[in-house]
């Protein structure tokens, strides 16, 4: 007998779509299939439930998940065969990096050691620009990290990383832990003040010369930008970050919320 759905799955699912309203829906289905089957939910060898299933769990149109099964099919981690169905090859996508994201605030949990090699470190106040940019008051007191994230094995470059540390929590921008822990955890950790809310946008770019030589891919190559802000209970900004990544060749983003 054929397995019913699971109440949980479905709420995780829709709640991941929501969240994604910005880009297609098949990339919403897209990325929460994804993550199942990186964080082992769904083995190698085992089949994806039917077209009219997922239709079900996501509420989604059919041409909605043939969109999504043909993006898994393009990462290398499906294969569907007529009168079969769709099934599970591969629990790594053939992009080298993947940022899987299983609840709301450990968003920067990429798949392997990683470690940020800081280059500089500058205390700043947000002109109009840079409060533009990162979607925050202008006057807000930062201390700004800039540097490059790498995968701890092999040294090469994930992103281009920008941090924006409230000003309140200084000393965290001069701690060596700043190199393999996100500024928020130590936050937590040494101040007591938990993340409450996380803001993220993402969005398209072509990578400039700089970017590009950091990610080891070609000038004008495209890339992936993502914001986001860490805010206390309250509201109050405690980290705002910027993220460049190169194309999916390179790199996945995974978003899971809910479940286990």
């Amino acid at each position: 007998m054929r397995k019913q759905p699971n109440a949980g799955a479905e709420a995780a699912s829709l709640e991941a779509t929501q969240l994604l309203a910005a880009q297609p829906r098949y990339a919403a289905v897209a990325t929460a299939l994804a993550s199942e089957i990186l964080e082992g939910r769904r083995a190698i060898g085992t089949l994806l439930p039917s077209e009219q299933e997922l239709c079900a769990s996501f509420s989604v149109s059919r041409s909605t998940i043939r969109q999504a099964l043909r993006r898994l099919s393009e990462l290398g981690l499906v294969a569907s065969a007529q009168g079969v169905g769709t099934r599970v090859i591969a629990d790594q996508p053939r992009g080298k990096y993947v940022l899987a994201v299983r609840n709301a605030t450990d968003v920067m949990g990429y798949d392997g050691p990683v470690r940020l090699d800081i280059a500089s470190r500058t205390r700043i106040t947000a002109d109009a620009a840079l409060a533009h940019r990162l979607n925050c008051p202008a006057g807000t007191a930062f201390i700004h990290v800039h540097g490059i994230r790498r995968a701890a094995d092999t040294g090469a470059g994930i992103s281009v990383c920008d941090l924006y540390i409230a000003e309140p929590f200084a000393e965290i921008a001069l701690s060596e832990d700043l190199s393999a822990t996100p500024a928020y955890r130590l936050i937590a950790q040494r101040h007591g003040i938990p993340v409450a809310a996380v803001h993220q946008d993402m969005g398209a770019i072509a990578l400039d010369a700089a970017q590009a030589q950091a990610l080891g891919v070609e000038h004008r190559a495209p890339g992936l930008f993502i914001r986001r802000q860490f805010l206390a209970q309250g509201g109050q900004l405690l980290e705002a970050t910027t993220n460049i990544h190169a194309s999916a060749e390179h790199f996945m983003y995974a978003l899971r919320l809910g479940g286990e």
